[in-house]
Order: structure tokens, then C-alpha cells, then sequence
């Protein structure tokens, strides 16, 4: 790699941790106020795009071992952000769902994430706002082609290689809201 874009790698970086450092210091979002351990959040937000999903494919998702995973759960059912429930073809597996209070806490942290940002860049004038948007459209374009290279991997790595008809592109969120809110 060239020492000039390996500086431009350096330079992103550091912008993007000084980012991370001042965002903490924003106290307005409801993240900073829930009592939830990243495990806890991580299966939360994947609960949001796939609700209902048992428990055995949550342990995968997530890289813990079911006896970890139930832990998690227990406390978030504790909390009363998740429900369980029996598969009804299937009474041995266990169902995770995202119970109403789990939803709105995620919608608030997204609305929060949101209003925080917007706040943000309203202080930017339009010029900065167009070539933000352009880059941001380019970032996502490149993290939707890892996130396909990686899903065809996996696929390939499960089931041999794959026919260039036989998969299309997945389609992510693009936003909090729609993270927090799929279709």
C-alpha cells in the first residue's frame, strides 16, 4: 500500500475516533441511560431484524454458546425487553421475541442517535452537507459489497460453491430507523 493513501487510512481513523470521543460526552442519548450490557444490546438489535428466531441460530449469530445465550436472555425477559416461546411445530425450540418495551427502547436509542446527529449537522453548511452525503453514499456502497462478499463466503464455506444466478445482494438498514424498525 502507497504511504500517502496509507496516511489517508490514518487520518480517517483518527477523525473517526475524536468523533467517538465527543459523541460520549453526549449525555441527551437514551443509550447512556439504559442498564443493558453489550451482549444484552447485541441481541436486542438482532432481534430487531430478525424476530422470532430461535435460539440455536441466536447463538451462532451472536458467537456464545447456548448456556451463555440463555443467561442473556433471562435477564433481558428479567428486564421485560424479550418474551420466549415454544415453536409450534417444533415444542424443543425456543423462540426469542422483542417484547413492546424492548422495541420502544430501541426506537428511543435510534430517535436519540438521530436527534443528536441532526443537531450536529445542521452546524454544517450545504456545500459540507452535499460532499458528506456523497461520501456517506460511497462508505455504504463499499460496506454493502463487504457485507455481500462476506455473506457469499459464508454461503460457499456451508454449501460448496455457488452458481452466479443463485444469490442475489442482501439488503441492510441505511439508517438507525430502519435498524430499529424493519420492514
Amino acid at each position: 500500500m502507497n504511504s500517502h493513501r496509507e496516511a489517508l487510512l490514518k487520518r480517517v481513523a483518527a477523525a473517526d475516533e475524536r468523533m467517538r470521543a465527543l459523541l460520549a460526552y453526549d449525555r441527551t442519548n437514551p443509550l447512556f441511560s439504559v442498564n443493558l450490557t453489550m451482549q444484552q444490546l447485541k441481541v436486542l438489535m438482532l432481534l430487531s431484524r430478525h424476530d422470532g428466531i430461535a435460539s440455536a441460530e441466536l447463538t451462532r449469530r451472536l458467537g456464545v454458546s447456548l448456556a451463555t445465550l440463555s443467561g442473556i436472555v433471562d435477564r433481558l425477559v428479567t428486564q421485560g425487553y424479550v418474551t420466549r416461546t415454544e415453536d409450534q411445530q417444533d415444542r424443543r425450540i425456543r423462540r426469542i421475541h422483542l417484547s413492546p418495551a424492548g422495541r420502544k427502547l430501541l426506537t428511543e436509542i435510534a430517535d436519540g442517535g438521530t436527534q443528536s446527529q441532526q443537531r450536529l449537522l445542521r452546524r454544517l453548511d450545504d456545500e459540507t452537507l452535499g460532499m458528506l452525503a456523497s461520501v456517506l453514499e460511497r462508505v455504504i456502497e463499499a460496506a454493502a459489497a463487504d457485507i455481500a462478499e462476506q455473506a457469499a463466503a459464508e454461503h460457499q464455506a456451508e454449501d460448496g460453491p455457488a452458481q452466479p444466478s443463485d444469490r442475489s445482494a442482501p439488503t441492510f438498514p441505511v439508517t438507525a430507523t430502519e435498524a430499529a424498525h424493519p420492514h
